[in-house]
Protein backbone atom coordinates (compact mmCIF):
# COMPACT_ATOMS: atom_id res chain seq x y z
CA UNK A 1 0.00 0.00 0.00
CA UNK A 2 1.37 3.29 -0.86
CA UNK A 3 2.52 5.91 1.92
CA UNK A 4 2.03 8.74 -0.30
CA UNK A 5 -0.31 10.33 -3.22
CA UNK A 6 1.13 10.42 -6.74
CA UNK A 7 -0.15 14.28 -6.69
CA UNK A 8 -2.30 16.78 -4.91
CA UNK A 9 -3.87 20.46 -6.13
CA UNK A 10 -3.88 23.68 -4.28
CA UNK A 11 -5.38 26.96 -4.34
CA UNK A 12 -4.22 27.77 -0.79
CA UNK A 13 -1.04 29.51 0.60
CA UNK A 14 1.60 27.14 1.95
CA UNK A 15 4.35 26.41 4.57
CA UNK A 16 7.56 25.32 3.36
CA UNK A 17 9.23 23.43 6.33
CA UNK A 18 12.79 23.20 6.38
CA UNK A 19 15.17 19.77 6.95
CA UNK A 20 14.20 18.43 9.80
CA UNK A 21 16.69 16.20 11.57
CA UNK A 22 16.39 13.56 14.55
CA UNK A 23 18.31 15.60 17.26
CA UNK A 24 16.26 16.01 20.16
CA UNK A 25 17.92 17.70 23.36
CA UNK A 26 21.14 17.05 21.61
CA UNK A 27 19.98 13.47 21.75
CA UNK A 28 20.02 11.53 18.31
CA UNK A 29 18.89 8.09 19.09
CA UNK A 30 20.14 4.79 17.18
CA UNK A 31 17.47 3.64 15.70
CA UNK A 32 15.51 4.72 12.34
CA UNK A 33 12.00 4.16 13.84
CA UNK A 34 13.13 6.41 16.84
CA UNK A 35 14.96 9.18 14.48
CA UNK A 36 11.53 9.26 12.05
CA UNK A 37 9.57 9.31 14.84
CA UNK A 38 11.95 12.54 16.56
CA UNK A 39 11.62 14.20 12.66
CA UNK A 40 7.89 14.00 11.94
CA UNK A 41 7.50 15.03 15.60
CA UNK A 42 9.18 18.32 14.98
CA UNK A 43 7.55 18.31 11.57
CA UNK A 44 3.78 18.60 13.76
CA UNK A 45 4.94 20.43 15.91
CA UNK A 46 6.15 23.42 13.13
CA UNK A 47 2.82 22.68 11.44
CA UNK A 48 1.04 23.18 14.52
CA UNK A 49 2.15 26.39 15.48
CA UNK A 50 0.44 27.58 12.20
CA UNK A 51 -2.95 25.85 13.62
CA UNK A 52 -2.26 23.01 10.73
CA UNK A 53 -2.42 18.96 11.14
CA UNK A 54 -1.19 16.07 9.17
CA UNK A 55 -4.06 17.16 6.99
CA UNK A 56 -2.48 19.42 5.63
CA UNK A 57 0.87 18.41 4.47
CA UNK A 58 1.05 18.02 0.77
CA UNK A 59 4.50 17.32 0.17
CA UNK A 60 7.53 15.71 2.03
CA UNK A 61 11.00 14.81 0.81
CA UNK A 62 12.44 12.32 2.88
CA UNK A 63 16.12 11.38 2.66
CA UNK A 64 17.64 8.31 4.95
CA UNK A 65 21.12 6.73 4.23
CA UNK A 66 20.51 3.32 3.73
CA UNK A 67 17.90 1.60 1.50
CA UNK A 68 17.93 -1.11 4.26
CA UNK A 69 15.23 1.75 6.35
CA UNK A 70 12.57 1.76 4.03
CA UNK A 71 10.76 -0.83 5.83
CA UNK A 72 11.32 0.76 8.96
CA UNK A 73 10.39 4.38 7.82
CA UNK A 74 7.69 3.08 5.78
CA UNK A 75 5.94 1.61 9.27
CA UNK A 76 6.32 5.06 11.42
CA UNK A 77 4.92 6.35 8.18
CA UNK A 78 1.91 4.66 8.30
CA UNK A 79 1.54 4.27 12.60
CA UNK A 80 1.70 7.89 12.29
CA UNK A 81 -0.21 8.97 9.07
CA UNK A 82 -3.10 6.39 8.49
CA UNK A 83 -4.15 7.16 5.42
CA UNK A 84 -3.23 10.92 5.23
CA UNK A 85 -0.59 10.66 1.96
CA UNK A 86 0.92 13.76 1.15
CA UNK A 87 3.09 13.31 -2.29
CA UNK A 88 6.61 12.41 -1.30
CA UNK A 89 10.16 11.37 -2.34
CA UNK A 90 12.21 9.65 -0.84
CA UNK A 91 15.97 9.74 -1.63
CA UNK A 92 18.82 7.85 -0.59
CA UNK A 93 21.82 10.03 -0.27
CA UNK A 94 25.41 9.43 0.69
CA UNK A 95 25.23 11.01 4.08
CA UNK A 96 23.67 14.13 6.25
CA UNK A 97 25.19 17.15 8.09
CA UNK A 98 25.95 14.63 11.26
CA UNK A 99 26.93 10.84 10.60
CA UNK A 100 25.11 10.11 13.19
CA UNK A 101 21.44 11.32 11.29
CA UNK A 102 19.81 8.58 9.13
CA UNK A 103 16.71 10.70 7.89
CA UNK A 104 16.07 14.20 7.33
CA UNK A 105 12.41 15.24 5.87
CA UNK A 106 11.59 18.35 4.79
CA UNK A 107 7.77 19.44 4.10
CA UNK A 108 5.19 21.89 2.22
CA UNK A 109 1.82 22.35 4.12
CA UNK A 110 -1.09 23.95 2.44
CA UNK A 111 -3.50 26.34 4.24
CA UNK A 112 -6.20 24.62 2.69
CA UNK A 113 -7.40 20.60 3.58
CA UNK A 114 -6.47 18.44 0.91
CA UNK A 115 -8.24 15.62 -0.58
CA UNK A 116 -6.56 12.16 -0.87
Amino acid sequence: MPIYSSSLVSNAPFLFISGQTPEENTNIPDSIKDQTHIVLQKINSLIAEHNLDLTNLVKMNVYITDSSYLADVRSVFTEIFGEIKPAMTLVVVAGLINEQFKIEIDATASFEKMNN
